[in-house]
């Protein structure tokens, strides 16, 4: 990545000013519940993108995140910042990542995907801990594809999940330039360390539609 302009260009006042006030689909009001990853549509909110960015610039907290299922509702309104991106042709097709806009201290809780992942860490720093597949009899999931552990990370919760205590992870601070790759099926959370932006990528040059066979509920 270290030819992207994104890297040295994309700082708040940047990114405000590059979108302007085109209309953003955010995940808002998350701190009024402790379901917001399960609920998301409950917690979607608008805002024109250079009020989101003032909204979250300087600040610190969970409250509100530009995630990655806003990406169909923001296509057109952050197609303007696809120019100082790159590609990554030797692992994907010819497309653009799904964009992650949050302040200091947002947080995905524990949950695995169906679908391989690529992150690319553009702005910021975020921290990701990881857990294989193997760990899931530890990690009440009881819920889709989510533990009702939230945090690993966290004593208050492990006192009511004692078992995810013994649970194998491995820490990874992501640092602005750096791509980690999640296979499908590994448990993680994500907690952003500063003002950060980041891309997820699943447009691999493989099939990777683990989706089409895991049960709904």
């Amino acid at each position: 990545m270290e030819d992207w302009p994104a890297l040295k260009r994309w700082t708040p006042d940047y990114l405000a000013q590059k979108v302007g006030p085109a209309p953003v689909t955010f995940q808002g009001d998350r701190n009024n519940s402790g379901d917001f990853e399960l609920y998301k549509d409950n917690h979607a909110r608008r805002l024109p993108f250079d009020q989101f960015i003032r909204k979250i610039a300087g600040t610190s907290g969970n409250d509100a995140y530009l995630t990655a299922y806003n990406s169909a509702a923001n296509r057109q309104a952050l197609r303007v910042l696809e120019d100082d991106l790159g590609y990554l042709d030797d692992f994907l097709t010819p497309e653009h990542g799904m964009i992650w806009i949050g302040p200091a201290g947002t947080f995905t809780p524990l949950h695995f995907d169906l679908t391989n992942n690529l992150l690319a860490q553009v702005v910021g720093r975020k921290v990701v801990t990881l857990l294989p597949p193997s760990e899931t009899p530890l990690l009440a999931n009881t819920r889709h594809v989510f533990s009702d552990v939230h945090d690993v990370g966290d004593m208050e919760r492990l006192r009511l999940y004692p078992d995810a205590r013994f649970a194998n992870r491995v820490e990874v601070v992501l640092h602005p330039g750096e791509l980690l790759y999640i296979p499908v099926g590994w448990w993680h959370q994500v907690r952003s360390l500063d003002f950060s932006v980041m891309l997820t990528y699943t447009n691999f040059l493989w099939p990777n539609n683990a989706y089409e066979d895991f049960p709904a509920d």
